[in-house]
């Protein structure tokens, strides 16, 4: 595996670096998801995220479970979906 560097805010880079080596395991393994998925084909960015999640909700990931999974308290859901914890998307 290779280090890649991307331009990020200040506020994500701190998290980032102040988060626990599970949390950013489990980061570094989403992102990679992620781009792997972008690089691979040539369909349009949105395209490949509503790609990503529709198998997410077909293999069960509710906006829920990805907050715990991430760690993001109620108003983090809330900021990044529209909606609050328990309401699946």
């Amino acid at each position: 595996m290779r280090i890649l560097t991307l331009p990020v805010d200040d506020s994500i880079a701190n998290s980032y670096y102040n988060a626990t080596s599970d949390k950013k395991e489990k980061i570094n393994s989403l992102v990679n998801t992620v781009l792997s998925r972008l690089l691979a084909d040539d369909s349009s960015l949105i395209s490949s995220m509503n790609e990503m999640s529709a198998e997410a909700q077909r293999n069960g990931l509710t906006v829920e479970k990805l907050g715990e999974i991430m760690e993001w308290d109620g108003e983090t859901i809330k900021n990044l979906f529209g909606e609050q914890p328990g309401i699946n998307a």
